[in-house]
């Protein structure tokens, strides 16, 4: 039986003939300020864990459910979030998302017990889903074509900001107040996020009087839910994870069966069997594994093997991030001229540079070297994101814009934690040795890398963003 919900009230629909922004410019950066929020969110937190365990009185493990709830909820819910979007309109969406994300900060901020946090970053984690599903999807929709690279590249430098500062401002807010003030600081961007996206973002196109009003599956929402949580879970090596895996794949098995047999379908069938998009996003998964790899095993060598103090650690690791969000705006613009698969291959093989230098690091190698190898991953991640972006969001039918760039993030999220519980794996095959488990670990992140490059050079040449032409995946 399909059972499915009728979506709001309101008419109107960002999927069909969205008009360009009256500001594409206004309204990139209102996106950006979305991005950079979450981001922010994302990366402060790590800081204020020590401290928020010693708060509550509880234990590591628990506490890192802080981390790990917000994860899962953005993951499983962004999809979702994006179907919606493609209902209701996103720039509705986006803006609701603002108030969601606004809302459950406080609550975050103010929460008296560990389970209040934990509830609160759920809801937390589905404002970001609000806000990340979409912010590619009006970018592409408020720009014109011949500008598009260029602005989900000042997104993606944006995120990368983000991710940058997010650790240094959550040291200083917690150092200057308490750790809830590294919640409470979204407050004031939520609100002037949501004054001034009613002007800057464009307005959402409206359904014909004699459409039927979409609809949701609900059941389909809760087999992705379900089968990515599992998934997730999985990843994080609990000690059933064999059980959570194969749990994870069989509901995501019948999720995938239900998309082929539903009327209005979560993940509609045609936007998976367009190649661009389904290889891009898998593109994504791999470039983030290698990026967010690289990230949990750096401070690993420099704390570990080299002794080096951590606050000069944090400024080698910044180096990557650093990378990304000076690089990303460029990526974007010279692919809008050259092409996206030209930018983003010349990404990829610099990131797999990087993670090659990387494994070629020694106990005494001099930091003139390491650096280098850290920029450049940076940089490969920087010129990759915003051409693979642009090119997925360009072969998407306009009406399912919202899903594919709820994908898009999905596959980023899926590469985050795939990355890092990767990275985790290999160094803990060292017992305690390590130099040797961060040898492993780069080993297995430059196998990584070295796949990207692969699945790039055989997905099809580039059509035009017009979507005709197009080469699709087989039925």
């Amino acid at each position: 039986m399909h059972y499915a919900v009728d979506i709001m009230t309101d008419t109107h629909s960002a999927g069909l003939d969205q008009g360009l922004a009256t500001h594409p410019w206004l309204a990139v950066a209102t996106v950006c300020l979305g991005a950079a929020m979450a981001a922010i969110d994302a990366s402060i937190v790590t800081v204020g864990l020590p401290t928020m365990q010693h708060y509550f009185h509880t234990t590591s493990n628990d506490i890192a459910w802080v981390s790990l709830t917000y994860l899962l909820a953005l993951t499983t819910v962004v999809v979702l979030a994006g179907r919606l979007a493609d209902a209701v309109g996103r720039s509705r969406m986006y803006r609701f998302g603002f108030l969601v994300f606004g809302i459950a900060s406080a609550g975050c901020g103010l929460a008296p017990s560990l389970w209040v946090l934990l509830v609160s970053r759920v809801v937390q984690g589905i404002g970001a889903a609000m806000l990340q599903a979409n912010s590619v999807a009006i970018v592409t929709s408020s720009v014109p074509p011949r500008m598009r690279g260029r602005a989900i590249g000042i997104q993606g430098a944006a995120q990368a900001i983000g991710l940058t500062i997010g650790p240094t401002i959550g040291g200083l807010l917690i150092g200057a107040f308490s750790w809830q003030a590294i919640f409470l600081v979204n407050l004031p961007i939520a609100a002037v996020a949501l004054v001034v996206a009613p002007f800057t973002l464009p307005h959402d196109a409206r359904h014909a009087a004699d459409q039927h009003r979409p609809k949701v599956d609900v059941t389909s929402s809760l087999l992705l839910a379900v089968s990515l949580t599992l998934l997730l879970l999985a990843l994080k090596g609990h000690g059933v994870w064999y059980l959570e895996l194969f749990a994870g794949l069989v509901a995501g098995y019948f999720f995938t069966v239900r998309q082929l047999r539903v009327e209005q379908p979560l993940v509609h069938p045609s936007v998976v069997r367009v190649i661009h998009v389904t290889g891009g996003v898998l593109l994504g998964v791999l470039s983030f594994s290698v990026l967010y790899g690289v990230l949990f095993l750096t401070p690993y060598y420099f704390q570990r093997v080299r002794g080096l103090p951590t606050a000069h650690m944090g400024i080698i690791v910044s180096s990557i991030a650093l990378a990304m969000t000076a690089v990303a705006p460029v990526a974007g613009t010279i692919a809008d001229r050259l092409g996206n698969r030209l930018v983003a291959v010349a990404g990829l093989i610099a990131t797999a540079i990087g993670a090659l230098l990387m494994f070629l690091w020694t106990k005494n190698t001099a930091f003139g070297w390491t650096v280098p190898a850290l920029v450049l991953i940076g940089f490969g991640a920087g010129v990759f994101t915003p051409p693979n972006n642009s090119s997925v969001m360009g072969h998407s039918p306009q009406e399912h814009l919202g899903v594919t760039g709820g994908l898009l993030n999905m596959g980023r999220s899926i590469g985050m934690t795939a990355g890092i519980a990767l990275a985790a794996a290999m160094y803990s095959l060292s017992g305690n040795d390590p130099f040797q488990g961060f040898r492993n670990g780069a080993l297995a992140l430059l196998i990584v890398a070295t796949l990207s490059i692969v699945l790039q050079a055989v997905l099809p040449k580039e059509t035009h963003a017009g979507m005709s032409g197009m080469s699709f995946l087989p039925d």
